[in-house]
């Protein structure tokens, strides 16, 4: 092989390996929603909240089936007590923050 070839090959093979590298990176560094601060949970847009409520309440919740708190419950109850106590208590992660929604009246 000459060396015009090898300098395209490593191209070639740097060129597809990127893109590769920089979506495992990103798959690596994301979170969970239970294992958020309620520190970025607060800092997040209302409609964000809204879905990483929703998945933390039902993920923690005691129901069979196909049951699970409805999206406006989450949204009109949920969000603003976990923001009340996340204001409160701000390095607390969410997963531990549902054990103590569920003792605030949430019908779950």
């Amino acid at each position: 092989m000459n060396i015009k070839m090898m300098v395209s090959a490593a191209i070639l093979v740097t060129s597809v390996m990127a893109p590769m590298t920089s979506a495992l990176a990103t798959q690596a560094t994301e979170a969970a929603p239970q294992d958020m601060t309620c520190k970025e949970f607060v800092d997040m847009s209302q409609q964000y909240k809204t879905a990483i409520a929703f998945v933390i309440v039902n993920k923690n919740s005691d129901f069979k089936g196909d049951d699970y708190v409805p999206l406006h419950e989450v949204e009109t109850e949920a969000v603003p007590k976990m923001v009340k106590m996340c204001h409160q208590h701000p390095n607390t992660k969410l997963g531990e923050l549902a054990v103590n929604l569920k003792g605030s009246g949430l019908h779950y």
